[in-house]
């Protein structure tokens, strides 16, 4: 049987002292029926870390991990040298750090969009050894990030190909907005869709736009084929889990984010859009599933 566990991006949540706002933001998530939380920890200490393991455990929720390969949160101009074994370097030293807060899912913002192709395969080629080396192997999903080496469905599909290996987090609102199209539109598009479907491990159920990587949205007319687009492809990749292993499960995160993510002056905040949208595609995904 599938099983579709829901987690809980706590992006632009202020932790409070000693993490008073998020143990508060836990027990909700906990009554919202989610599985576990989705955290990037750049910046937090050990002992930070130990913290909120404890405060998961407490409430009975999980934890999946945000990590990345160098340039945590983005933080400043990109530093120079960042080459592919310097992140190496960086990431096994957050994998490290990760053991403390004991994840079932850890999504990797990694490599880098100004790399060549082969640099980048060079790069995964060898994360996958680091991973296997400190005990995260089959856990790790690298994520189709801007900024990142899976930046784009043509960077990817090259990558996936010369690293089979490879899992990834499929967040397609980054490449949405990258080309400024919907996916389904082109045969070219669509073939390199159908490889990649059978690599997601991880998704984040964002939708985005052709000019934005998060709609305000979702159920307005106005974006109806935005709606479409990146239901169907959910619901393939939910499928496409299912059609590989009917015992699997299914980890995923209805990303919405803050501004400047969220536009301003919209009728939801993004937390509220995060938790409708959740509601809304787990009954989706477990429908598509019970039906298959």
């Amino acid at each position: 049987m599938v099983v579709i566990s829901r987690f809980r991006s706590l992006w632009g949540i202020d932790p409070g002292p000693e993490q008073s706002e998020w143990r508060k933001k836990l027990v909700e998530f906990k009554a919202h029926g989610y599985a576990g939380i989705e955290i990037d920890f750049a910046f937090m200490t050990p002992e930070e870390l130990q913290l909120l393991r404890k405060n998961c455990d407490e409430v009975g929720l999980e934890i999946s991990i945000l990590l990345f390969s160098t340039w945590p949160k983005y933080v400043g101009p990109r530093p120079r040298g960042l080459t592919p074994d310097a992140h190496l370097e960086f990431y096994r030293g957050q994998l490290r750090l990760a053991t403390i807060l004991k994840p079932v899912v850890i999504n990797a913002q990694s490599g880098a969009d100004y790399w060549s192709f082969d640099e980048s395969v060079y790069f995964y080629q060898r994360a996958l050894q680091v991973e296997k080396e400190e005990g995260f192997e089959g856990i790790v999903c690298h994520e189709t990030h801007r900024n990142r080496s899976l930046f784009n469905p043509y960077s990817a599909d090259y990558i996936l190909q010369r690293v089979p290996e490879l899992r990834i987090t499929a967040d397609i609102s980054h490449w949405v907005v990258v080309c400024e199209r919907l996916l389904d539109q082109s045969e070219e598009d669509r073939e390199i869709l159908d490889r990649v479907i059978p690599r997601v491990g991880h998704i984040h159920a964002r939708m985005g736009t052709q000019q934005s990587s998060q709609c305000p949205e979702p159920l307005n007319p106005a974006f109806a084929p935005e709606r479409q687009f990146f239901e169907e492809l959910w619901l393939r990749i939910v499928k496409s889990r299912q059609q590989r292993d009917p015992n699997c499960r299914i980890t995923w995160v209805p990303e919405y984010g803050p501004f400047p993510y969220h536009p301003i002056g919209t009728a939801h905040t993004y937390e509220e859009l995060a938790d409708s949208e959740g509601k809304r595609l787990q009954a989706l995904f477990e429908s598509a599933v019970a039906q298959s």
